[in-house]
C-alpha cells in the first residue's frame, strides 16, 4: 500500500512539474525595437534551409537581439535550454531579455500583438519594408 502512494504522489508530482519550462519566457508589454534590432529581426525571418528562424531574443528595451536559427528547418528544431539561450543573451547585453519571436511568430504581448495566430505570423517572403509595416502594426515600431 505505501509503495502504491509513493508511486501516485511521484506520478503527481511529474504532471505538475513537467509545465512547459519556457512558458514565462516570452516577453510582454510595450516593447519599441530599434532599427539595428528591426534589421536583426527581418535578417533572421527571412533565414532558409539551415537558417530557418529557431527563436529570437530581445532586451526589454528593445535596444539588443541574440537569435538562433534551426540547422535543418524549423519542423526539427529543438533548443537544450530555453534558459540558457536566455542567458547568453543577457550576458551579450548586460540587460535582461526575453523571447520575442519562435520560429516565424511574434510571441511576446503588448496588448496589441495576441502571440499566436495569422496576425502574429511573419511570412519570409514579405519585403523589408513589409515586415516593418507589419512590426509597425503590432505595435513594435514607432
Amino acid at each position: 500500500m505505501k509503495k502504491i502512494s509513493i508511486k501516485i504522489s511521484l506520478l503527481i508530482f511529474l504532471i505538475f512539474s513537467s509545465t512547459n519550462a519556457n512558458a514565462g519566457a516570452y516577453g510582454k508589454g510595450d516593447l519599441k525595437l530599434n532599427s539595428d534590432v528591426t534589421n536583426w529581426f527581418i535578417k533572421y525571418i527571412k533565414g532558409k534551409h539551415t537558417e530557418s528562424p529557431g527563436i529570437f531574443y530581445v532586451t526589454l528595451d528593445g535596444s539588443g537581439a541574440y537569435y538562433w536559427y534551426c540547422q535543418y528547418g524549423a519542423g526539427n528544431c529543438q533548443f537544450n535550454s530555453y534558459q540558457q539561450m536566455e542567458l547568453q543573451c543577457e550576458r551579450a547585453y548586460q540587460k535582461e531579455c526575453k523571447a520575442f519571436a519562435l520560429a516565424r511568430t511574434i510571441k511576446w504581448k503588448n496588448g496589441i500583438n495576441p502571440g499566436k495566430g495569422k496576425k502574429s505570423k511573419i511570412n519570409s517572403r514579405l519585403s523589408d519594408t513589409e515586415i516593418r509595416n507589419q512590426l509597425r502594426d503590432l505595435g513594435f515600431l514607432n
